[in-house]
């Protein structure tokens, strides 16, 4: 059994408090009754990114009604609620040591060292946590995701000189080797340990719900090769490789975005058709679904996430002509896996 439901076709891409910055958001956070009139539309799903500072914003003291809040929001509109949690508004408390940092040390608090074992730990128990808070609730999905949302693994500052880093580096490389942006070896040593990274985490996830969620884009790859994306691919094909039946979601992909100046057609297409993977492709605003929507269905992929308006970002009403968009396009869907 899936988290997605066979009729379902299209995302809410929600906004939680302190979504992108601490001392407030710019998003608009849809209410309740906006949620619901969205519901009927045919959205069932929301995707959540809760800020972790929030949830513990001291060590091992957790404010669970934050999170249960919104879970509560989403139940009282009639959704489900797909959690990104969360290497994401990391609390003011950890340590700097815990955190990536750039060759100039500056601190990048948005991120965890890979290679700093007592910050990865201390995550994966702070994951474990939260999937048995809610265990056994069959509308409730949590999964991994961390810089800009999950849509990188890294910043695009080549933030690789924290002292566990440093040091990893050494063992691959020798007592007198630093990592050097965009050479070889130390794209060889990043993108393992990417890798490796997301295989981490994703077992913690794949334990309790026998899904893999992936809410990276590749188009991140054209700003940095420190965003990490680079092995995106690879990092796929192992999750294939070590759970060969395990279904594969590709969330927020962009593919009929003109938003982005990068084609990215391609490399989703490769993934789709290589791993048997699920693409949620990115609408951005509901206001185009009239035609990303049936380009979606015809390539066969699975829905389509979306902020429902551009005042997604100011706080602009959800409109008629908005609600008869998503039925359309949820109707297009159904008529075409004859529902």
């Amino acid at each position: 059994m899936t988290f997605l439901e066979n009729d379902e076709f299209i995302i809410l891409m929600s906004h939680n408090h302190y979504r992108t910055s601490d001392s407030g958001d710019p998003y608009h956070i849809h209410s309740v009754s906006e949620r619901t009139m969205m519901r009927e539309a045919g959205i069932k799903t929301s995707h959540e990114q809760p800020a972790w500072s929030i949830i513990e914003p001291q060590k091992g003291t957790y404010i669970h009604n934050y999170l249960d809040d919104i879970i509560a929001g989403n139940r009282l509109a009639g959704m489900k609620s797909l959690v990104q949690i969360s290497g994401w508004r990391n609390p003011s408390w950890m340590p700097d040591d815990w955190f990536c940092k750039t060759k100039e040390g500056k601190v990048e608090r948005e991120c965890l060292s890979f290679w700093n074992e007592e910050a990865q730990e201390y995550s994966d128990e702070f994951y474990k946590m939260m999937i048995t808070a809610y265990k056994g609730d069959k509308d409730i999905m949590f999964f991994f995701g961390e810089y800009q949302g999950g849509e990188g693994a890294l910043p695009p500052t080549w933030c690789v000189y924290d002292d566990y880093a440093v040091q990893d580096f050494k063992t691959w490389y020798g007592t007198s080797a630093m990592p050097i942006p965009d050479h070889p070896d130390t794209l060889q040593w990043l993108g393992e340990s990417i890798t490796d990274h997301y295989l981490r985490k994703a077992k913690l996830f794949y334990d309790a719900y026998g899904e893999i969620w992936n809410a990276q884009q590749y188009l991140m790859d054209t700003w940095s090769k420190a965003f990490g994306n680079f092995v995106q691919y690879e990092t796929l094909v192992a999750f294939r490789d070590l759970f060969p039946d395990i279904k594969i979601y590709l969330l927020q992909y962009t593919y009929f975005d003109s938003s982005h100046d990068a084609n990215n057609e391609a490399f989703v297409d490769k993934i789709k058709n290589e791993l048997g993977a699920e693409v949620i492709a990115e609408a951005l605003f509901a206001n185009g679904l009239p035609t990303t929507a049936p380009k979606a269905i015809a390539k066969g992929f699975r829905g389509q996430i979306l902020h429902p308006t551009v005042g997604s970002f100011t706080g602009e009403p959800i409109n008629n002509q908005i609600l008869e968009n998503i039925k359309n396009a949820n109707k297009l869907w159904l008529e075409g896996r004859g529902l």
